[in-house]
């Protein structure tokens, strides 16, 4: 190498070597002090977008977390509520009960149904005051929402919650008419039943009673549940809204059939006669007797809805039978005709009243419906558990009834938030694994070694020594020049 003056190669490559070590020493001494390997996109351009999007998914996944949380608080406030709710409704069950018992009088019930009245305004208020941040939970303001679940758009898992309140949950009801006793009985047809998605056909004879329709109805469709009872008012030779007539001259005669259990009576002459000897074959019969002294009235039901044929028996005192209809109603009013049975002994066959209770609506359809309900078709109504009262017996039975229904409408909703609960617990476990995953990920591709960055960092720092050294050295050369020119 030739000896310059003007340029001194040595010293021009020593100052770039330094620079390098310098540099390298800065972006060393930069890592360790950050941590970071990565402090900006020359540091490692692919690098920095991996460890973005790694922060973006980290970030939106700890939020996550935290709206799965408020989700769950959200449940089980709502939960707790409705258990409150529940318990009123088991209480109000057990005033219904104690109101559908015999043994209690007038007063007694009107105490009953003074704390049944008292607890529904109980259940309508927790319904209107159980929140969640200032959000209506159990009012039917709530409805349906999305829970945010993910780090990103549309990830989502739905809450929805009904409104529970006292004059929204109850029964969808439908209760057969009054069926004028009949020498035949009933027809016969088809009822198709449609809800809860399903359609399903019920098909009964003439043969049929009150008892095998309701058990061929019963679970038709999902949620749907149907009861029969059978019940009757006797009279022995007159009206049936006239008790207190005369006794008849000529005795009556005729056989009593309940289901496939058949009693004949003789000689009968008036209410009380018959009350005696239908309390003498009540266990036969299957039936409860009901005769009141004080005006007269006699009353038989079948609790299971079996068909009560009656057959006369030609030259006897006609025995007139009126069914009471799904509303506990006997639909005859002074001046109707008195049903009674042919002289001929032609039968005379009581259907009983169906009920039909369900917490989704539906209807009923087809050539069996308006023999049994009155019309061609017919679609439920809800009776909600502010509709109902335990003042009497009757009362009380149909709130029983609603109430079954309204307990079974919460415990449906308990149900699918459970469910809720368990998928949002899974899925904050689930997020959190990935959010522990995505940072490890994230640590490998942004975090420095620390143990080979310090390495770097002595690396450099003894080049940077020994380029400083030895640029001293090579500065040192043009002087050479002056030996030369001495």
């Amino acid at each position: 190498m030739a000896l310059t003056v003007n340029t001194n190669i040595a010293s021009i490559t020593t100052q770039g070597n330094l620079n390098k070590a310098g540099g390298a020493l800065a972006t060393s001494m930069q890592r360790l002090s950050s941590g970071l390997r990565i402090n900006s996109a020359k540091d490692d351009a692919a690098g920095l977008q991996i460890a973005n999007r790694l922060t973006s998914q980290i970030n939106g996944l700890g939020q996550a977390v935290k709206n799965v949380n408020d989700g769950i608080s959200i449940a089980q406030t709502a939960e707790g509520a409705m258990q409150a709710s529940t318990d009123i409704l088991q209480k109000m069950r057990t005033l219904a009960l104690s109101s559908a018992t015999g043994s209690l009088s007038a007063d007694d019930r009107k105490s009953n149904n003074d704390e049944y009245q008292a607890l529904t305004a109980e259940l309508t208020r927790i319904s209107t005051t159980t929140t969640f941040g200032g959000q209506k939970l159990l009012d039917g303001s709530y409805g349906t929402k999305a829970i945010q679940v993910g780090a990103n758009a549309n990830e989502t898992i739905n809450l929805s919650l009904e409104n529970v309140s006292a004059n929204k949950i109850g029964s969808q009801q439908i209760k057969t008419t009054a069926i004028t006793p009949d020498a035949d009985g009933l027809t016969g047809g088809t009822i198709t039943v449609t809800g809860n998605g399903q359609t399903k056909d019920v098909v009964y004879d003439a043969t049929g009673s009150a008892k095998s329709i309701a058990a061929s109805l019963n679970g038709a469709v999902g949620g749907l549940t149907a009861t029969a009872s059978t019940e009757v008012k006797f009279n022995v030779d007159e009206s049936i809204t006239k008790p207190t007539a005369p006794a008849p001259a000529v005795p009556a005669s005729f056989s009593l059939t309940v289901g496939t259990a058949k009693v004949d009576f003789i000689g009968v002459t008036d209410n009380a006669g018959l009350a005696d000897q239908l309390k003498s074959n009540a266990a036969k019969l299957g039936i409860s007797v009901n005769y009141n002294e004080v005006d007269g009235s006699l009353e038989v039901k079948s609790d299971t809805g079996e068909n009560i044929t009656l057959a006369g028996t030609a030259g006897s005192t006609a025995v007139g039978m009126a069914v009471k209809d799904g509303k506990g109603d006997y639909p005859v009013t002074a001046g109707d005709v008195v049903f009674t049975p042919a002289a001929n002994g032609a039968n005379l066959v009581a259907v009983g009243q169906i009920s039909l209770d369900s917490s989704k609506g539906y209807s009923l359809s087809g050539d069996g419906v308006a023999e049994l309900f009155g019309t061609a078709t017919v679609s439920s109504t809800k009776t909600t558990v502010a509709d109902t009262d335990v003042t009497d017996a009757t009362n009380a039975q149909n709130a029983l009834a609603v109430i079954d229904k309204a307990i079974g409408t919460i415990d449906g909703v308990r149900s699918g938030l459970g469910a809720t609960q368990n998928r949002l617990t899974t899925t904050a476990d689930n997020l959190q694994n990935i959010q522990k995953n995505s940072t490890a990920a994230r640590s490998t591709v942004q975090d420095v070694d620390f143990a080979s960055e310090t390495a770097e960092l002595t690396k450099q720092q003894t080049l940077q020594s020994a380029s400083t050294a030895i640029l001293s050295q090579a500065n040192q050369l043009p002087s050479a020049v002056l030996k030369l020119l001495q």
